[in-house]
């Protein structure tokens, strides 16, 4: 085995040539590990965990908005997930309210792979009530991928719009 070209993986003990693992400056030979296979299945892996899950969700969530400062921290993000299912489960919170749980419908965590390209529209996914304020405590929904799909172009202030519209047509 030349060692400057090929590498033993650490997870499936294959020698595989260098292109096969990611560069890695702070290991000694400065590559990765495991190889890129190995790597993306235990990435995939840990997707599927509610962990890791949630963490991916978090982080997408700040790179989405490109935000420079981070206005909630990952363990409130978390403390506020673990209300969300004290109160509806493993349910969206859109819906009639907490007295009509069976109308709401029920969320996965499936990661479909590297990238998560797939998507799965039962999902979570995190939704700000109001779309000008910033990702924060009191901000923030968890709700499905196909649901923030259907609300994302309606704006707070448009809500606003029709409910009133309603409740004048229709009486409180």
């Amino acid at each position: 085995m030349d060692k400057l070209k090929n590498k033993k993986c650490g997870s499936c003990k294959q020698v595989k040539s260098l292109s096969n693992f990611a560069m890695e400056r702070q290991k000694k030979d400065g590559y990765s590990y495991y190889c890129r296979s190995c790597k993306n299945k235990k990435d995939v892996e840990y997707r599927s965990t509610e962990i890791g899950y949630m963490k991916a969700r978090y982080h997408k969530m700040y790179r989405k908005q490109k935000a420079t400062k981070r206005l909630l921290t990952f363990e409130e993000f978390m403390a506020a997930w673990e209300k969300h299912k004290s109160i509806y489960g493993m349910k969206s919170a859109w819906g009639p309210g907490v007295h009509n749980l069976e109308q709401h419908k029920p969320i996965t965590m499936i990661c479909s792979g590297k990238g998560e390209a797939k998507r799965i529209e039962s999902n979570l996914s995190i939704d700000r009530l109001d779309s000008s304020k910033d990702y924060m405590v009191q901000n923030i929904i968890f709700i499905r991928v196909d649901e923030n799909s259907r609300k994302k172009d309606t704006s707070y202030k448009d809500c606003k719009i029709h409910i009133k519209l309603h409740e004048e047509r229709f009486g409180k």
